[in-house]
């Protein structure tokens, strides 16, 4: 073997090193157990975290050998010795690329992913970034990182359970989100936008962007408040009416290629591809996850009863998605556009 086929195989593996440097460091961060804490509800998210785990990286783990099956097909000198194999796989295979081009490219392939992509860069990067602090969650980044590598539904569970064992500081009541956090969040946003019309050249920056932009403003939490900062409110607002727009737009696309039935066209698709497969399953996962979030744990924060966001949540997220739900609950009582007074 040469030194990009070592070079190509230390990547790999560093990959699945992070990972569980990753769970470590969340985990060692989670406040010690008491008494006091809601045991059931720990332990309902726990499963929902085991649960998209198993299954997301089920379809993970087939898409990896489904790539490696594929460039064997098309590679006509194959050494005998395993090793050499799968480096030389590795060398010659943008596996990161190639899956989300799978996700990608098709409208109703689309259809599913950007459900995840909205609700990623919007509702729940400001729900880290302002939930976070309040409860004294540690490295928020790790949460946010995790999810990209192994599955936002995963990651999204561990931070509510993160949550569930911490004691919550007051929050004031006039909470605004400081230029780092709104501006990547909107910038992320235009990059979700854009992402249909990307072509081989812009398509992987433009990925890279809406990725690298959700890490930087939970690496740090400013100190002193900015001039410039938005209540967070205005931007749950902003949040919800461009993701409102932007999935509009693709249900539109779609549509031209339901057949006489979406149901079964939507399900078809989830299992197109492996790689489909994992970020569609992943959006399910997360949006059942926030539901049970918004039903079990939310009281309290000017929510309207559970007797109305329950059904309100399954209804709405199954025809618009959970990008466009999330921060549309996440908004005060008295600033939700459309809903009626419930209490």
């Amino acid at each position: 073997m040469n030194i990009p086929q070592y070079l190509a195989l230390g990547v790999f593996s560093s990959y699945f090193l992070v990972i569980l440097g990753l769970f470590w460091l969340i985990y060692q961060s989670l406040p010690p157990p008491s008494p006091e804490q809601p045991k059931l509800r720990i332990a309902a998210f726990a499963a929902l975290a085991i649960g998209s785990l198993v299954h997301t990286w089920f379809y993970m783990f087939k898409y990896i050998s489904w790539s490696f099956v594929n460039f064997e097909s098309q590679d006509l000198y194959k050494s005998d010795i395993v090793i050499e194999r799968i480096s030389s796989w590795l060398l010659n295979t943008s596996l990161f690329e190639e899956a989300w081009a799978s996700v990608c490219v098709g409208a109703l392939n689309w259809w599913w992913s950007e459900q995840l992509c909205l609700f990623t860069v919007g509702a729940w990067t400001v729900f880290l970034a302002t939930k976070g602090p309040q409860h004294r969650v540690k490295h928020l980044w790790a949460y946010m990182l995790l999810g990209q590598l192994v599955a936002i539904s995963v990651a999204s569970n561990l931070f509510y359970i993160a949550l569930l064992l911490s004691q919550p500081s007051p929050l004031p009541k006039d909470s605004r989100a400081n230029p780092r956090l709104w501006l990547s969040v909107l910038i992320s946003l235009l990059s979700v936008a854009t992402s249909p019309f990307t072509d081989e050249r812009t398509f992987l920056p433009n990925l890279l962007v809406m990725h690298a932009l959700l890490i930087l403003p939970l690496l740090w939490t400013p100190k002193s408040p900015s001039p410039f900062s938005l209540h967070t409110s205005t931007l749950y607002l902003i949040i919800f009416l461009i993701s409102a727009a932007i999935r509009a737009r693709t249900v539109l696309a779609a549509m031209v290629f339901f057949n006489d039935s979406p149901l079964a066209t939507a399900w078809n698709t989830l299992h197109s591809h492996p790689a489909q497969s994992s970020i569609g399953w992943d959006v399910v996962w997360s949006t059942l996850s926030f539901i049970t979030w918004t039903g079990l744990c939310s009281s309290g924060d000017g929510q309207p009863s559970n007797a109305f966001v329950i059904p309100f949540m399954f209804l709405a997220s199954s025809l618009a998605s959970i990008g466009v739900t999330a921060p549309y609950v996440l908004l005060p009582h008295n600033v939700r556009p459309f809903m009626p007074k419930t209490e």
